[in-house]
């Protein structure tokens, strides 16, 4: 056998400074290129100010300590396209001012990053500089105790965010602990609530679970009652920051009851969606880092931990889990999880944890300098350059969606709406509103739209519109009864997708575009356009424009589709079949009073009767309330009597004229009644509801919706005698 050669020993000195050696030398070799340049010629002095030589002896040094920045792309490539930017931009010297702003702001970024005694100098200074509520956590900037934005549009809010986080290192900003409360009429509130939103800049956002609860009446609603400011503070649009609002107050006594809630805590597990870590594993982190900044990161994460275990949603989502473990019932299911907690978020106030302080909508719109906003204003195009890009660069998904809204509110609308005073004079419609109140109170129904994916588009152009896309995979109804604690679905779709269609003129600055304000002339156009034609179709969207256009109006189009196959609980069948009876029983009701009033008005006119005897009981008076019934002998009987009593005091022709007009009445009735039994049939509606729900869970395909959403102009078209636009 061949023996092997040994290998050759490897050298026995120190190989982390011998590949050291080279980086050592590149930097050394760096350094006195700069100082050559810096005081041999003018154009190396310029390469200096401008930052492009920092720059480049700042990411050789941090090569040396294998800790510079793009470690993917090779240095010299690296340093080359700097330096390639540098000598096309020294061109101009708009270019040159711009690279040097560009530059300088990249040396310190750069100096941040690959050098922790200037981040740790850098962190020290600010903690001094910032207030009490902001801190600096390694690359990270927080922000604590922010103040509210008030909406005081067109509709009145409070919109709250309780921490911000924002990492220069990763270019995320991350929102912990959004409560938006919007008083949309003065019956109708909505309530959403989100734990965490991350924005990666130029890369996606991405948004945790959203819960927004419709709340109707006065006795749920949070901004149901809004005073009037008190002090002049409050009231004047020129101050920044406000204390001490109507909607603070509302909020701060619709948030006293919230307050006073025992604070159940919950394990980890039980809210998976949650990325921050505890404070005891951020002290394990940081166990090398300086006192101070252990101290900063511990505060940080308190107040992470804080905001997250006394949000409303963490609150509700442990209050389902005790509740459930105390009866023993099983909830494995994330989806029935959320409808449950979209309940118990029902009865907490819209904004459960208001600030001290405001700022207004109105006050953020005014507190830039005029020249600012003219400048602004004759650029609209500055405006699409910045929107189309982040539009472009942000697709938004979100984890789900959770609308929820009270079956107690449901069935006061179905009263309003729909019932109304029908139910007075007829008792089929009265059994049909107690079966459809019975499904409906004492329960919260929840539409949960799971794994949105979102995106938008906005052109360079304003000869194209605005037009944003939704994808949802997953669209499910529920029906949970708090008392009984069941949960329940009813509804569940193969999935669903929407696209709006905004006019370029809504946006800002964009008055020079919008239609100009209607015309007689444009008018008498559209007139003659719907008059000459001679199709239907055409006639039919020409009146159509017509009334928009009297009316001011734009259109946003909007396109809903459901994709199919669907099912249906067999209770929401029952809900379904019985709502449908009613509004024909209704329907047909309208149309036999429209057509007994027209009869009426025809028949000619009869000369006055007697006033009739108070003590007398009428057929007429009992036919209004409830049909002839023939087992009642006594109205018979009482009935006869007048008749005797009459014909002795000789006004026999008249009360026979009434009589017989009183027969009529309830024989109409009677046939009236008789008729729409026999069209509105039970078991025929449950048939024709029972095949439809049986053809959709076959059936594939989508079937939707395209609409238009009116918007009116007067308010877009902005003031007159306005300066011309320079980039349009």
């Amino acid at each position: 056998m061949i023996p092997r050669k040994p290998l050759p020993r490897r050298s026995q000195g120190r190989p982390s400074e011998a590949r050291n050696r080279p980086s050592l030398i590149r930097s050394a070799l760096a350094t006195a290129a700069v100082a050559v340049a810096l005081v041999s010629s003018t154009w190396g002095r310029n390469w200096i100010l401008s930052g492009a030589g920092i720059e480049t002896v700042i990411t050789i040094y941090g090569a040396h300590q294998n800790n510079r920045i793009l470690p993917t792309v090779p240095l010299w490539s690296l340093l080359a396209t700097l330096n390639l930017a540098y000598a096309v931009c020294s061109t101009s010297w708009l270019l040159s001012g711009i690279f040097a702003v560009a530059c300088h702001g990249l040396v310190a970024l750069t100096a941040l990053s690959q050098f922790p005694s200037v981040a740790l100098v850098a962190r020290r200074f600010l903690r001094r500089v910032v207030q009490e509520h902001s801190h600096f956590v390694k690359d990270k900037l927080a922000l604590f105790n922010l103040p509210a934005l008030e909406i005081d549009t067109n509709v009145d809010g409070l919109f709250v965010i309780r921490g911000l986080t924002i990492s220069f290192s990763t270019l995320t900003i991350v929102a912990h602990g959004i409560e938006l409360g919007l008083k949309l009429a003065d019956d109708i509130e909505l309530a959403i609530y989100v734990d965490e939103v991350h924005v990666a800049l130029f890369r996606r956002i991405e948004i945790g679970d959203v819960y927004a609860n419709m709340k109707g009446g006065k006795f749920e609603m949070t901004f149901a009652e809004i005073e009037d400011a008190t002090d002049d503070a409050a009231s004047e649009d020129s101050v920044l920051l406000l204390d001490n609002t109507p909607l603070l107050r509302a909020a701060t006594v619709g948030s006293k009851s919230f307050e006073d809630r025992p604070k159940l805590r919950q394990s980890l597990t039980g809210v998976s969606y949650i990325r921050d870590s505890s404070a005891q594993a951020g002290l394990n982190i940081i166990t090398t880092l300086s006192p101070d900044d252990a101290l900063a990161d511990t505060d940080y994460h308190e107040k992470l931990n804080t905001i997250r275990t006394t949000s409303a949603v963490y609150q509700s989502r442990a209050a389902v889990r005790h509740r459930a473990k105390a009866e023993n019932i099983r909830l494995d299911d994330e989806k029935n999880i959320r409808a449950a907690v979209s309940a118990e978020l029902h009865n907490l106030p819209s904004v459960p944890h208001p600030p001290q302080r405001s700022i207004r909508v109105t006050t953020l719109q005014q507190s830039s300098p005029p020249y600012v906003r003219r400048f602004l204003h004759r650029l609209p195009f500055l405006l699409r350059l910045l929107l189309a890009p982040l539009s472009y660069f942000h697709p938004i998904s979100i984890a789900s969606i959770n609308a929820a809204g009270s079956g107690q509110w449901l069935s006061v609308l179905l009263q309003q709406k729909v019932f109304k005073t029908y139910i007075e004079s007829n008792g089929e419609l009265r059994r049909l509103h107690r079966r459809i109140s019975r499904w409906l109170a004492d329960a919260n129904f929840c539409l949960q739209l799971t794994d949105i994916e979102a995106m938008g588009q906005v052109p360079l152009s304003s000869s194209f519109d605005i037009v944003t896309w939704l994808r949802i995979p997953d669209v499910i109804a529920y029906r949970t009864v708090p008392l009984t604690k069941s949960i329940d679905e009813v509804l569940r779709l193969g999935g669903a997708d929407a696209t709006f269609t905004i006019p370029s003129f809504l946006l800002p600055h964009h008055e020079h575009i919008v239609p100009p304000k209607p015309t007689a002339e444009d008018e008498e156009e559209l007139e003659c356009a719907a008059e000459e034609t001679d199709s239907v179709p055409k006639k039919v969207q020409a009146r159509r424009d017509l009334k928009q256009l009297r009316r001011d109006e734009a259109n946003i189009l909007m396109s809903v589709h459901a994709s199919l196959p669907a099912s249906c609980d067999q209770s929401l069948l029952n809900f379904i079949a019985a709502l449908v009876k009613a509004t024909k029983i209704i329907e047909l009701e309208k149309e036999a009073d429209e057509a007994e009033t027209a009869s009426d008005n025809t028949e000619p006119a009869t000369p006055t009767s007697p006033i009739p005897d108070p003590d007398s009981t009428s057929i007429h008076s009992r036919s209004k309330s409830q049909p002839l019934n023939l087992k009642d002998v006594a109205g018979f009987k009482i009935m006869a009597k007048n008749i005797r009593q009459n014909l002795r005091d000789g006004s026999t022709g008249a009360n026979i004229k009434e009589f017989a007009r009183d027969l009529g009445q309830t024989t109409r009735d009677n046939m009236k009644k008789t008729m729409i039994g026999g069209l509105v049939n039970d078991r025929w509606i449950a048939k024709l509801v029972g095949k439809t729900a049986a053809m959709l869970q076959k059936a594939q395909g989508d079937v939707g919706y395209s609409g238009n959403l009116p918007i009116q102009l007067s308010s877009y078209r902005g003031e007159e005698g306005l300066a011309s636009k320079i980039l349009p």
